[in-house]
């Protein structure tokens, strides 16, 4: 397969486009053509000048504040440049200040392409997208027709959409009109910001581009053509910028201060976290008494909001939190220090993902690796490796793209240092299991992981994780199978020595405002208490009918 790319992306090496299309089944060689722009004073100062007569005299102080802010990062942060992702095939480059000129056109019509992909692309003329022999196809981070043009994110916003998308197309004479290879969509939500809209269509981008690339290699490049109507779109002004960021704020601000219970407990959590806590952790300090604190998450993704969802930036910010001010061990050392009855000067902590979905693969473990830390992955195993969905997941609008892991990433995430525990076969409620079923739900898990891991010693943190979704008698049978250790998920942390079949965690990974989410790390939750003092209510009460 020889693939050439039409793209006006200087970086393009640098991003997941490119490592997506280095992985295409049967890549033999790559081309390409990248637009670029003129440097020459007399170019820079038209292009100045054009984008004046658009976005009107506010773009100069725009364009001043944004490259101060890009100064400044540098000055500050220094970041360096993400290296280029390494090449499978061989590569060759065109460069050019229009990618239609006669000569680009001769000279990728000499090199003999089998598929075309637009990334980024200026408008292509048909000369030039027509000569791969397979046709171009063009990434869209737009549902077409509705959202055609660009930028992605934006219009969708500003017209309220109720939904994003993401489009593999053919490239025809049109702008996004060509027929459709792949289109997926995920849900807006009230509080999402252009950025936010962006990084959902991306997600749901690289999903239909591995799907279409796939397909390419196969030769099936079937379509259907694109409903009629629909709208395109072109760049917005400085000043609708402006406008929709202002319209964002005001809306995620009313939304937040307009419930009753936000500011007192936003008052409260900020007093508790920045006033009290720093007295109670010197005192744990002074007394060497400071718990193991297990800190939970189910999926890392752009593509839903719930309370089992964080996105990636924010679970990056959450584990950079919790690294700065806790010491960060596995799950295996921490049991070490429970049953020890460790006397610890900081707190510790663990980091789990329940379920074992793909994005602990695909978008945690690269970040965790980047931090320096490793996790640890309770698997639902009869759900590895196959096409099932969790039943958890029967409302969620984009369940068909909760997948699972793969044995062979399971594989690859132990080998990066995560341990891996487990969540029982089916993720059935294990209080509700009968006993055949409750045999299975703890067995099966053991035999799996032992034979394909080699493992010996296994915890698990049971399905669903409260109070009530586990017996005496599951427990029992947990610790006569061999199981290490049970782990909850109703909040609390853990004070050596503790009971392993006893342990608490915290669930951090949700939609958790900044500073909410801070408390739960330091074990603020004002939540997590109220139910308890709920629970325990309820268990007197049974205690006083049962008398």
């Amino acid at each position: 397969m020889r693939i050439v790319v039409f793209t006006a992306d200087p970086g393009l090496e640098r991003s997941v486009w490119w490592s997506m299309m280095q992985g295409t089944p049967g890549l033999t060689h790559v081309l390409v053509c990248r637009k670029v722009f003129s440097p020459r004073p007399r170019d820079v100062w038209r292009r100045f000048r054009r984008n004046v007569r658009k976005h009107g005299l506010i773009f100069i102080p725009f364009r001043a504040g944004l490259l101060a802010g890009t100064l400044v990062r540098r000055l500050v942060a220094r970041p360096a440049p993400a290296p280029p992702v390494p090449a499978s095939a061989p590569c060759e480059e065109i460069e050019a200040l229009d990618l239609n000129a006669p000569d680009v056109v001769a000279r990728v019509a000499a090199w003999g392409a089998d598929l075309g992909l637009s990334i980024g692309a200026p408008v292509l003329k048909r000369p030039l997208f027509g000569l791969p022999r397979l046709g171009t196809i063009n990434l869209h981070l737009g549902k077409t027709p509705d959202y055609r043009g660009a930028p992605p994110g934006f219009w969708e916003l500003w017209t309220s959409a109720a939904e994003i998308g993401a489009t593999i197309h053919m490239v025809d004479d049109g702008l996004d009109t060509g027929p459709v290879l792949e289109q997926l969509v995920a849900p807006l939500y009230p509080d999402d910001t252009p950025s936010v809209a962006l990084a959902r269509a991306e997600e749901l981008g690289r999903i239909a581009f591995a799907r279409a690339l796939e397909r390419a290699s196969r030769g099936d490049l079937a379509t259907k053509a694109q409903p009629g109507g629909g709208r395109t779109f072109r760049f917005p002004t400085v000043a609708q910028h402006l406008r929709l960021a202002l319209r964002v704020a005001t809306r995620r601000a009313a939304r937040r201060w307009g419930r009753p219970s936000y500011a007192p407990k936003v008052i409260g959590t900020f007093l508790a976290l920045y006033l009290l806590r720093p007295a109670r952790d010197l005192w744990w300090s002074l007394r060497r008494r400071h718990p193991v604190r297990v800190f939970n998450f189910h999926r890392v993704t752009f593509l839903c909001r719930d309370g089992m969802t964080v996105p990636p930036p924010v679970c990056r910010r959450q584990v950079e939190y919790v690294r700065r001010t806790h010491d960060v061990v596995s799950l295996e050392r921490a049991l070490e220090l429970l049953g020890s009855g460790a006397r610890l000067r900081r707190p510790a902590a663990v980091l789990t993902f329940d379920d074992g979905y793909r994005s602990v693969y695909d978008a945690a473990r690269p970040a965790f690796a980047s931090l320096g830390v490793a996790g640890c992955c309770f698997l639902s195993t009869d759900l590895v490796s196959t096409d099932r969905r969790f039943g958890h997941d029967a409302d969620n609008p984009v369940r068909q793209h909760l997948g699972v892991m793969t044995w062979e990433e399971v594989v690859e995430l132990r080998a990066a240092g995560w341990s891996v525990g487990a969540h029982g076969a089916t993720h059935a409620r294990l209080s509700a299991c009968d006993a055949d079923a409750l045999r299975y739900e703890l067995e099966a898990p053991l035999a799996a992981l032992r034979s394909r891991l080699g493992l010996e010693r296994v915890a698990l943190a049971y399905p669903f994780g409260g109070r009530a979704d586990i017996t005496p008698e599951a427990l029992a049978l947990a610790r006569a199978r061999g199981y290490t250790a049970c782990l909850s998920d109703f909040g609390g942390h853990n004070t050596p020595p503790a009971d392993p079949f006893t342990l608490r965690r915290i669930e951090l990974g949700g939609d958790h405002d900044t500073l909410m989410w801070k408390a739960r790390v330091r074990g603020i939750d004002f939540g997590a208490w109220r139910d308890e003092r709920a629970w325990l209510a309820a268990q007197s009460g049974r205690g006083n009918s049962s008398a």
